[in-house]
């Protein structure tokens, strides 16, 4: 194989590099070739995007692996979105002095939980907290009329409530979430 001589490379009136006579006639044929493709083809309509690649007018710049990326993300964010909701929805704290009572769809439930940190079903179950310690409650003035037609006013009545935990469900179920309400304050208005 012969290296290749700089006399021929220069020509006058451009500065390229042109190969040896053998090769000419090659690189000739080839470049005819090409400028024969290039008349050959209709005119284009397509666009240039940013990204390098020639798109169709009318068809989006993303491709098909970044539509399934960015509907896989999309569907992972959604997922961990939603178990976030489930937990956060999930968990309650009873306080001390008070039992949870649980709710399903509106319907009360068996169950009774203790004070502390618990779990129920989200976006299903529902709980309220029941007071079972002592409670003392001042009640508004309640006006009363003897059987002499004296009428009297009762200032400042206080009542004294607790609530036993095995009757809880019971009282609930009878009187509603409000049984002390209609059992207590209600009887006391009655009897004066």
């Amino acid at each position: 194989m012969q290296p290749l001589s700089r006399q021929n490379t220069q020509t006058s009136d451009d500065s390229q590099y042109s190969p040896p006579n053998k090769d000419r006639q090659s690189v000739k044929s080839m470049n005819d070739r090409q400028s024969t493709k290039s008349v050959a083809m209709r005119p284009s309509t397509y666009k240039s995007d940013y990204s390098g690649y020639d798109m169709p007018d009318g068809i989006p710049h993303l491709s098909k692996g970044r539509k399934q990326c960015t509907a896989i993300t999309a569907a992972v964010v959604l997922v961990i979105a939603l178990g976030i909701a489930c937990i956060v929805d999930s968990y309650h704290k009873i306080n001390e002095g008070y039992v949870g009572i649980y709710f399903r769809h509106g319907a009360i439930q068996e169950r009774v939980s203790e004070p502390g940190v618990h779990l129920m079903r989200p976006f299903i179950d529902d709980y309220v907290e029941v007071k079972i310690r002592p409670e003392t409650h001042r009640m508004d003035p309640v006006r009363a009329i003897t059987k002499d037609g004296i009428e009297n006013t009762f200032k400042e009545i206080n009542v004294i409530t607790t609530v036993m935990k095995d009757k809880l469900i019971f009282m609930a179920k009878k009187f509603g979430r409000d049984f002390k309400k209609s059992l207590v304050y209600d009887r006391v208005k009655e009897d004066l």
